[in-house]
Parts: structure tokens; C-alpha cells; sequence
């Protein structure tokens, strides 16, 4: 009997480890110091709440919550945003600079990062082609020497970027980082629309994916703009079948 009671305490024990992520964080910006940071959680793209806050004091913070299952928060000052974080069982670390913000100690974390370092790579390959172009612009080149320069690499750029970006969707459909990427990614739109890039994303999606509060939302709507688009003798994008 004492070693079925003390079984169950060391299980009981384990479940709750499993529920708990302790955050640290160190930052190097100054100016955060004092001020109040916000871990936030977006619920469907469109209503968030905070999950746990703190103070900046001597570039140094720290967030903890209890969680039933592993999702993608939003790290926040104030109403900006400043990176994503995916609560997940353990103990993380948050390193954030004038130059780079990561988080390292969890597998889907270490993950996200990986990716956001190789899309950030590209699109700072494609901020300096806009400087050489600027560059080319105030030298005198002709528009159509300039084209012949810059568009073939920002075509390349720009494709390269959307592979990575449909293909990290892909390999996470099944866990929190593949709805947390697209919403990231076209939350930003004016309103939801259809593109080829989410046609590509969609195609094979299963059901788990499909059916994310944000994807689901995002699709709906945007199935309605094309059929709004159609009615206006516009060239609707297509729409994606979606389950009730």
C-alpha cells in the first residue's frame, strides 16, 4: 500500500513538471529596462489575453506559466510585439539585443529559431538588393538597366523566401509552430485573401490544421472576398473547400 501511495506521488509529481514553463530572459536594449513585458496568447488571430507579465530591471525577466498543452505565444511591450515564444514543458531562455532575439532550451523553440534565422537571412539579402537599387537610382542607371540587375535576384530572393516559408508550414502541420507561422505570416494582410503561396499550404493540409481557430477563420473569410470579388467582375482568387 505505501508503495502504491508513493508511486502515485511521484506520478502526480511528473504531471505537474510536465504543466509548468519557466521562462528567463536576458536583454541587452537598454531602453527595456523599466518597462513591462506581456506574454500573450492570440486565441483565433483576432483576441488575445496575457498569460503572465513582468518588469524589465537591469535587462533581466522572467515569465512562468502553467500550461495544459504546448502553444505558440507572442511576446509583447506594450501593443508591439516583439518575438514569438512556444510555451513547451521545461525551463527556456530569451536573449533579445539590438541586433537578435532568440529563444534556446525547448525542441520546437530551438525549431522556430532555426527557421527565423534562414528567413531573416534572406530578407536581409533582400534589403540590400532595395539599397543597390536605391544606389543605382542615384547614379544615374537607366530603369531598364536596373530591372535587368535587380529583378531576376529579388524573383530569385522572393521564391526562395516563400519555399522556406510554405515548406516550414508543411514539416510542422501536426504540432502548434504550423498554424503559429501562417497566422504570423498573413495576419498582416488588410483583409483575408487568397494567394498562391496559401494554395500551396492548404492543398495536402490535414484536418488538425485545417481546423486551427486562425487557419479556419482566415480561410472562410477569404473564401467569401473571391466570391465578393467574382460578383464585382473581378478576377477572384480561388477558394479552398473548408469542413463546418
Amino acid at each position: 500500500m505505501k508503495r502504491l501511495v508513493y508511486i502515485t506521488l511521484i506520478l502526480a509529481t511528473l504531471t505537474s513538471c510536465a504543466e509548468q514553463c519557466n521562462i528567463a530572459g536576458n536583454s541587452s536594449v537598454g531602453s527595456l529596462d523599466g518597462k513591462m513585458l506581456y506574454l500573450r496568447v492570440s486565441h483565433d488571430g483576432l483576441t488575445s489575453s496575457s498569460v503572465d507579465s513582468c518588469e524589465v530591471i537591469h535587462g533581466r525577466f522572467s515569465f512562468f506559466s502553467n500550461i495544459d498543452s504546448i502553444i505558440v505565444a507572442q511576446l509583447y511591450m506594450g501593443n508591439e510585439s516583439l518575438m514569438p515564444v512556444v510555451l513547451e514543458n521545461g525551463d527556456l531562455n530569451v536573449e533579445v539585443d539590438h541586433v537578435w532575439q532568440r529563444v534556446s532550451g525547448g525542441p520546437l523553440n530551438e525549431r522556430l529559431y532555426k527557421f527565423m534565422q534562414k528567413k531573416n537571412r534572406i530578407e536581409n539579402m533582400q534589403w540590400e538588393l532595395d539599397q543597390k537599387c536605391m544606389r543605382m537610382m542615384h547614379e544615374g542607371h537607366s530603369p531598364e538597366d536596373i530591372r535587368r540587375v535587380i529583378a531576376p535576384k529579388a524573383t530569385k530572393l522572393a521564391k526562395e523566401l516563400e519555399n522556406l516559408e510554405v515548406r516550414f508550414i508543411k514539416e510542422n502541420y501536426e504540432n502548434p509552430l504550423g498554424p503559429g507561422c501562417f497566422m504570423w505570416l498573413f495576419s498582416q494582410y488588410p483583409l483575408p485573401i487568397m494567394t498562391e503561396q496559401i494554395e500551396r499550404i492548404v492543398k495536402d493540409a490535414p484536418q488538425r490544421f485545417l481546423c486551427d481557430p486562425f487557419v479556419n477563420n482566415y480561410l472562410r473569410r477569404a473564401n467569401i472576398n473571391s466570391q465578393g470579388m467574382e460578383m464585382n467582375g473581378e478576377t477572384p482568387a480561388h477558394t479552398i473547400p473548408i469542413n463546418n
